[in-house]
């Protein structure tokens, strides 16, 4: 069984400590999944794995791509109004090109779960669900008394086996609007996880939705509407990495990041089967990327 995880960013500290809680997450995804895509979307400079890069424990399943302003500009067709980290084109990008019989579409705040315990949900689904796991949280703080104070970005693996035993289901369930079947827990985008079928199927996330908001949920909508499966897990721990009031609120939007959000009834009420195209993911470009 191959599994492949897509993770997606900028480079632009947003809500802040972004390269530490890069470098938790981008180790624990290279240590659990076969395959990782790292796609770095309009960073101002550089992508932000060039900052991290000396405290990754790289073993050449790291695929990065990097979307610079000038593309990212064009592929929202020019408007200023577009998430600055668009996240659905993002995403499409590495489930079009992934490998594996199951991909994980992720956050770059996420200490993720041990390969076993992805297993064990994989050899116990049905082999034709969206699955989508609630996060626990883990503050900076635990990490620091853990550590002794320091960032000992070496020792990750020792701190998710501390946390794995310390800490409590996370059951918040939530619904966006009257009639949303299909969030089912707060922050469902955090980890999404579905045979690669599932994904082409539904032909990855709505690529109309440029703007933040709604998106993690419409994606769920959609496999119900394409005939697939939709569950909520809370195990196995999978850590989110809370960085504060700082960036709360969905994609920016409450800090200033970005201004405008999906409409709600597009994405949710109205949403049904996919609109994109054969090429979503825009499979007819080549994208260049380097493995680490």
């Amino acid at each position: 069984m191959k599994i492949s995880a897509i993770i997606i960013s900028r480079n632009d500290n947003y809500g802040g400590y972004l390269n530490e809680r890069a470098t938790y997450a981008i180790n624990s995804a290279i240590n659990t999944y076969d395959e990782v895509f790292y796609i770095d979307w309009n960073s101002p400079t550089h992508s932000l794995l060039y900052d991290i890069q000396d405290n990754l424990q790289l073993k050449g399943n790291l695929k990065h791509f990097v979307i610079p302003p000038e593309a990212a500009t064009q592929l929202t067709n020019f408007d200023p109004q577009a998430q600055k980290c668009c996240e659905v084109l993002a995403r499409n990008i590495g489930i079009r090109r992934a490998t594996g019989d199951y991909i994980v579409s992720t956050n770059i705040d996420i200490i993720h779960p041990k390969r076993e315990d992805i297993e064990k949900v994989i050899n116990e689904s049905d082999g034709n669900t969206f699955i989508t796991l609630s996060r626990r949280e883990v503050t900076w703080e635990i990490i620091k008394k853990f550590h002794g104070g320091e960032m000992k970005f070496q020792e990750w693996d020792k701190l998710r086996d501390y946390i794995y035993v310390n800490s409590e289901e996370r059951k918040y369930e939530e619904k966006t609007v009257k009639g949303d079947d299909y969030s089912l827990i707060n922050c469902c985008g955090d980890f999404q996880l579905a045979p690669r079928h599932v994904w082409e199927g539904i032909r990855g996330f709505e690529e109309e939705l440029i703007y933040p908001l709604f998106a993690d949920t419409n994606v769920q909508k959609k496999s119900v509407k394409h005939g697939f499966g939709l569950k909520a897990i809370y195990n196995p721990p999978m850590f989110h990495i809370n960085h504060g009031s700082k960036g709360w609120g969905g994609g920016g939007i409450a800090d200033g990041v970005n201004k405008k959000g999906n409409d709600i009834n597009q994405a949710v009420t109205f949403a049904n089967q996919t609109k994109n195209s054969e090429t979503w993911g825009f499979s007819d470009i080549e994208i260049e990327y380097e493995i680490l």
